[in-house]
């Protein structure tokens, strides 16, 4: 449930804060300007089993001997909720593939995700912007929990305003597509989950064709 994710954030409180940094010596996803004021739980961070592939090194969240971080725990507390998003994107988008890599075997048995990326994004907004991380024919999933009032999600390369209501789930191509979201008054958290385009031609997954609604499993 959405209370369940929500407090599941707890265990996270210690490296979301170590990741804001001042502004304009960072990337806007961990500008501390944009998070929301006097709030305990905050920042943006980012998780993938294969990160060393993106030229990142693999992520240290992640890393064996790094359990006491509580990273570990939490996917693996998330793997159910995963698997159901996974399914979810098979409907979808039928034609994409899960990927393996054997780099972090202490996670991948927990990581029960067709993505190969996430980010979690708690108590902050976002400017209008398109991602560098997928490829167009890939649909990225937005996942919105919380508790605060009316929100919109904005997809200004359609001039499309969306509820962005809590328990929201968008389905986009988000390196095509430029969005954002404002300030919400209230508790919110995205769990955004993306896939690397080099992640999967290094493990020798092929590139899957562009989703089309004929593929829809109805």
């Amino acid at each position: 449930s959405q209370r369940q994710i929500w407090y599941s954030l707890s265990r996270m409180v210690v490296p979301l804060k170590d990741s804001l940094k001042c502004s304009g010596n960072c990337r806007w996803q961990t500008d501390m300007v944009l998070f929301r004021q006097m709030v305990d739980l905050k920042g943006s961070i980012d998780l993938s089993p294969g990160w060393y592939q993106q030229g990142h090194g693999v992520s240290q969240l992640l890393k064996a001997g790094r359990e006491q971080n509580g990273m570990q725990q939490w996917v693996d507390q998330m793997s159910k909720f995963h698997a159901l998003l996974s399914r979810t994107l098979t409907v979808m988008h039928p034609h994409a593939q899960q990927w393996q890599d054997t780099d972090m075997s202490s996670i991948l048995p927990m990581w029960n995700s067709v993505y190969n990326s996430m980010s979690i994004m708690v108590n902050c907004t976002t400017p209008y912007h398109t991602d560098v991380n997928g490829w167009q024919q890939w649909l990225d999933m937005l996942i919105m929990v919380g508790n605060y009032p009316p929100l919109d999600f904005v997809i200004t390369t359609l001039n499309l305003w969306l509820q962005y209501n809590p328990g929201t789930i968008i389905a986009m191509p988000g390196s095509v597509l430029e969005h954002g979201v404002g300030y919400a008054d209230g508790n919110c958290t995205c769990l955004a989950y993306y896939m690397w385009q080099n992640v999967h031609e290094s493990v020798g997954i092929p590139l899957c064709n562009p989703p089309h609604i004929s593929n829809l499993q109805l």
